[in-house]
């Protein structure tokens, strides 16, 4: 038996982890043929670019999946949160998306989320510091 390495690397984006991807991306296209994937950020900046509120996520076929979002402190409450989600419905439309996803511990923004039409579709009890996180949906119908 060839003797075999284990290494742990914290860098997120390498060589090593490109080539993770795309090797996990060939057997998942071999499977269900090709794809397309897109990664975006979304954000609402002022005149200096000084951002204060934005989203990141990626498009992967019909499933728009949102990674984060975040609206500075100071501004939050003012609207500019929905302003957000809505263009991102506009967008996850435009990709012909059928719905948006994403999740949120129990402390975070469950109740703005649900606010702008997202459902729970699964809770994981004591995901994140012991912390419940919601795995939201919102289903975009458009005819």
């Amino acid at each position: 038996m060839q003797k075999i390495k284990i290494t742990f690397d914290e860098q997120e984006v390498n060589q090593t982890a490109k080539e993770i991807g795309e090797n996990l991306r060939k057997f998942n296209e071999s499977k269900i043929g090709p794809f397309e994937f897109k990664p975006f950020t979304l954000y609402l900046a002022d005149e200096k670019d000084n951002i204060s509120a934005g989203i990141k996520g990626e498009i992967f076929e019909q499933v728009c999946m949102v990674q984060m979002a975040w609206v500075t402190e100071k501004e939050r409450h003012k609207g500019l949160g929905q302003k957000l989600f809505k263009k991102l419905e506009e967008v996850a439309h435009n990709y012909d998306c059928e719905f948006i996803q994403l999740d949120t511990a129990q402390f975070q923004a469950k109740p703005f989320y649900e606010k702008l039409g997202y459902r729970i579709v699964a809770t994981l009890p004591r995901n994140f510091k012991s912390y419940t996180t919601y795995i939201m949906r919102k289903y975009l119908k458009y005819t």
